[in-house]
C-alpha cells in the first residue's frame, strides 16, 4: 500500500495543529487584557479547528487500520510509530518519520501554551473571587480578636450563620 494518502493526511493535520498553535498564542494577550469578546471569537475558531482535527484523526486511524489489515495484522493500534515500523519503502518511511517529528514538536508546544493559558485563566478567576470576597465582607466586623463573651456585655450566639 502506498503511503501517499497517509502523508497527505499527516500534512493536513500538521497544518491544522499549527493554526491551532497560532490561536493559542493569540489567546495569551487577550487573557491578560481581559478581552472577553475577542477571546470568545477565538475560542469559536478553535472549536472549528478542533472538529476538523478530529475528522482528520478519524481518517488517519481508518487508513492505518486498512494498512495493517492489508499486511495481515489484526487489532493493531493507530500509533504512528507502529505504522512507520511497518513501512518498507525508504522514501515513504523517511517522510513519515519527518511528519512524526514535526507533529510531536507542534503538539508539545500546543500543550505547553494551553497549560500556560489555563494557569492565567485560573489566576484571573482567583483574583475575581478574592475581589468579590473583599466586597462582600462585613466592614463592621472587627479584625482584632475579642473574647466571645465580652462583646458589649451580651452573650454571643455560638452558632455562626456565616459558616
Amino acid at each position: 500500500m502506498s503511503m501517499t494518502g497517509m502523508i497527505e493526511i499527516l500534512q493536513k493535520q500538521l497544518n491544522l495543529y499549527e493554526r491551532l498553535l497560532v490561536c493559542e498564542e493569540e489567546k495569551k494577550p487577550l487573557i491578560l487584557a481581559n478581552e472577553v469578546v475577542k477571546l470568545n471569537v477565538l475560542t469559536q475558531k478553535e472549536k472549528l479547528l478542533t472538529a476538523q482535527a478530529e475528522e482528520l484523526e478519524t481518517s488517519r486511524l481508518l487508513m492505518t487500520a486498512r494498512h495493517f489489515k492489508e499486511l495481515g495484522f489484526r487489532n493493531r493500534s493507530g500509533i504512528l510509530s507502529d505504522l512507520i515500523k511497518s513501512v518498507n519503502h525508504p522514501e515513504e518511511k523517511r517522510q513519515l518519520m519527518e511528519m512524526h517529528e514535526s507533529l510531536i514538536c507542534v503538539l508539545t508546544r500546543l500543550k505547553q501554551i494551553n497549560e500556560e493559558n489555563q494557569m492565567l485563566i485560573q489566576q484571573s478567576l482567583d483574583f475575581v473571587n478574592f475581589s468579590i470576597s473583599l466586597m462582600v465582607e462585613d466592614p463592621n466586623e472587627d479584625v482584632t480578636y475579642q473574647h466571645p463573651m465580652s462583646i458589649n456585655g451580651n452573650k454571643r450566639n455560638w452558632y455562626d450563620s456565616r459558616a
